[in-house]
């Protein structure tokens, strides 16, 4: 009896264990098609990041990089926004304010920044309709929102800006006023190409020539071609070195560059010197370049001896 008991309890044993091993069986054979599944899932999603070129970061991950990058600005000295000194940020887009009229093609803006009207060139004070040009420049642009607009050169070697200039107009069915052309159309300047500066070459000569036809302006109140003939004859008498030893020639040119000339360079004889508008003779090449002037590129190699 005791033997019959003893072999029914281990049968009852081994049933059960039977039934925990095909629990846990089963129990594992599903998480293990989850797993297999979500790797699925994990795959498909990457397949799809892929294809659309997203990052694959959640917008709050990026947004949080981002703000650390801006905080190492703070804390590491690196910069995120441009500094520009005295011109400030988005110069070239912002609208500006004429303080000063200087002449008839130059004009100061706020913080005391110079701009030189690009492609147009006013006389002097003392001659024929400078006072005049001034004047209208003034008249034009006085108590009125302007924009500034670049070419190829940003400024002259006075630390000018170079620029054409336009008077703003907020009307949206009204242009915008091409200050330098409305000059040259009323004969107030004469046009002016400074090299390589193209974008409004062709317009700005034809309202020249425009404004000659009509004769308007300093072409019919001025006898302007005899008082350029007359302008070259002083640069003539005011071409003589002051000292026999002084024969540099230091000249200024359309670009406003100051370039200096040795008695060997090619153009020599035909650079002439006009002190009225900054040229000077200098004495040695060490002087030219101590007061700022280079040695032009028509001189090559040649260079003066000095002991």
């Amino acid at each position: 009896m005791r033997t019959k008991a003893k072999t029914k309890i281990k049968a009852k044993k081994r049933g059960g264990e039977t039934k925990k091993i095909r629990k846990a069986k089963k129990k594992a054979k599903k998480a293990k098609k989850a797993e297999k599944v979500k790797k699925m899932k994990k795959a498909k999603e990457a397949k799809k990041v892929k294809r659309a070129g997203r990052i694959p970061f959640s917008r709050a991950v990026i947004m949080s990089v981002l703000a650390f990058v801006m905080a190492l600005g703070g804390y590491g000295g690196y910069k995120v926004v441009n500094e520009y000194g005295k011109y400030g940020a988005d110069f070239e887009k912002r609208l500006h304010n004429a303080v000063e009229v200087v002449d008839g093609d130059t004009i100061v803006i706020e913080n005391g920044v110079r701009v030189r009207l690009l492609g147009i060139n006013a006389p002097e004070k003392a001659e024929c309709y400078g006072e005049e040009a001034k004047k209208e420049l003034n008249k034009l642009i006085a108590g009125k929102k302007i924009i500034l607009e670049k070419d190829q050169t940003a400024a002259d070697n006075f630390g000018r800006l170079l620029r054409y200039v336009f008077v703003y107009n907020e009307a949206p069915d009204r242009d915008n006023m091409f200050v330098n052309e409305k000059l040259l159309r009323g004969g107030f300047v004469t046009s002016m190409y400074v090299k390589p500066n193209k974008r409004y070459l062709a317009l700005l000569q034809a309202a020249e020539r425009e404004a000659q036809k009509e004769k308007a302006g300093l072409w019919g109140e001025c006898d302007y071609e005899s008082a350029q003939a007359g302008r070259e004859n002083e640069r003539e008498q005011a071409s003589e070195p002051f000292d026999e030893k002084c024969v540099i020639k230091g000249n200024i040119n359309k670009r406003y560059e100051k370039d200096y000339f040795l008695p060997g360079c090619p153009n020599y004889k035909r650079v002439i010197i006009d002190p009225r508008k900054g040229e000077r003779w200098f004495c040695t090449e060490k002087e030219a370049k101590e007061a700022g002037w280079q040695i032009s590129a028509a001189c090559g190699n040649i260079h003066q001896f000095e002991e």
